[in-house]
């Protein structure tokens, strides 16, 4: 009796064993927002930290009234894990990434092969989770987060887990993060999440024809998102518009932005433009037949359509006619889009942003003779004929418009 209490007291040190290295939520710094630049000297980068202050926004408020909420320290190191561990000595508390969201790199540092070098080895740390989302900056990244101060939302980790879900509702940016761009590094082109807090207004009739910079802003919170950073082989090689980044997604076989709202223009009164609801109805059908001397390449795209708003007040839901042009407009439309965006990608970037590599191997036999084949030297001479399938399945809540009534004269 007396060697089994022994024993069992023994063992009670077993159960505290994952106590040792306990870390109270005041002890740490959380870090949400990473941002990479190239240093002055090579081989080296300049590491942004946004840490979050955790009390601000709690319940324990009395005690960070005066507090900022979150603290951006830059330091210079070798790679990421070096700068986390040399920046403790700065920071009163440990710095952790566990509530990691957003990695931003700088354009300069993008368009190097060493931004590669960087992400690849910082995922050897388990606190960097594949999930982090990539953000490619016209600015240096420092810049960009010690300008973005968004009016209603004080914390960032909030603010970027807002905006994450703007970025799959409207379809402006792509839904990129570590495991994705992992996944495209061997050629295929791999869409980044473009933002800037530099502007350059332009106006555009289209409303979604604007990179990040562009969009005519009056006021409202200091950085744009909108369009993509084209990655090819790890390095930065171009952007696309939110216009393009939209076409590309709705090209690819499943994507993630399956409804977005656009105008087009009016095929009856030139002058107006007429916004629509388009719902991705079903799967895009990807066949390609790599048989000859260069693959044929045909897509088609399901569209539902519903009509928001008509400026123009013409009787659409009337006349049928009138539906048929409608469908015909927005259709040649769409589909002059997304040629333009393959002759770009198949001149200019020498590859293809619309996973049809995945399509395209399914047509071999083993990876060995699909890797022969080519797939990107193949893209670039590809015949590519698109069809976009338009449903309109809605044109509004009334069936005649409301219009001025001339009142005759007596």
């Amino acid at each position: 009796m007396k060697a089994l209490k022994i024993l069992l007291i023994s063992m009670i040190p077993l159960l505290l064993s994952g106590c040792w290295g306990k870390l109270e939520l005041e002890e740490r710094d959380y870090a949400v927002v990473i941002g990479l630049d190239k240093a002055k000297e090579d081989h080296l980068i300049d590491v942004t930290f946004q840490v979050a202050n955790p009390q601000v926004g709690s319940s324990d408020t009395s005690t960070a009234e005066n507090e900022p909420p979150s603290d951006i320290v830059t330091v210079t190191a070798p790679d990421l894990l070096s700068a986390k561990e040399l920046v403790n000595s700065v920071l009163s508390r440990k710095v952790s990434f566990d509530h990691l969201r957003i990695i931003i790199i700088g354009e300069d540092l993008a368009k190097t092969k060493l931004s590669h070098h960087i992400i690849g080895s910082a995922v050897i740390d388990p606190e960097v989770r594949r999930e982090n989302n990539l953000i490619v900056t016209k600015e240096r990244a420092s810049e960009f987060i010690k300008k973005n101060k968004p009016k209603l939302e004080t914390r960032p980790h909030k603010y970027y887990a807002f905006m994450q879900q703007r970025w799959r509702d409207t379809g402006y940016v792509p839904y990129s993060n570590l495991t994705r761009y992992f996944q495209r590094l061997s050629g295929e082109l791999f869409l980044a999440i473009y933002a800037t807090t530099e502007k350059e207004e332009k106006l555009e009739l289209n409303e979604d024809d604007y990179v990040a910079g562009e969009i005519p802003q009056k006021s409202g919170d200091p950085a744009q998102i909108m369009g993509s950073a084209v990655l090819k082989n790890g390095k930065m090689i171009g952007t696309l518009t939110g216009q393009e980044t939209r076409t590309a997604l709705f090209l690819r076989p499943r994507g993630l932005a399956h409804s977005v709202i656009q105008s087009f223009p009016d095929p009856i009164k030139e002058d107006y433009r007429i916004t629509v609801r388009m719902i991705k109805n079903g799967s895009t059908k990807v066949k390609i037949n790599t048989k000859g001397d260069v693959p044929d390449i045909n897509v088609t795209v399901p569209i539902r359509i519903q009509v928001l708003s008509n400026p123009s007040l013409t009787d659409y839901a009337i006349d049928i006619g009138k539906q048929t042009q409608l469908k015909k407009a927005i259709k040649k439309d769409l589909e002059k889009q997304a040629m333009n965006l393959i002759k770009r990608t198949q001149t200019e970037f020498k590859s293809e942003p619309f996973l049809w590599y995945l399509e395209a191997r399914r047509t071999f036999w083993t990876i060995k003779d699909y890797d022969n084949y080519d797939w990107t030297y193949q893209y670039s001479k590809a015949n590519v004929n698109v069809h976009y399938k338009i449903k309109i399945e809605s044109l509004g809540e009334q069936l005649v418009p409301e219009t001025i009534k001339k009142i005759p004269k007596e």
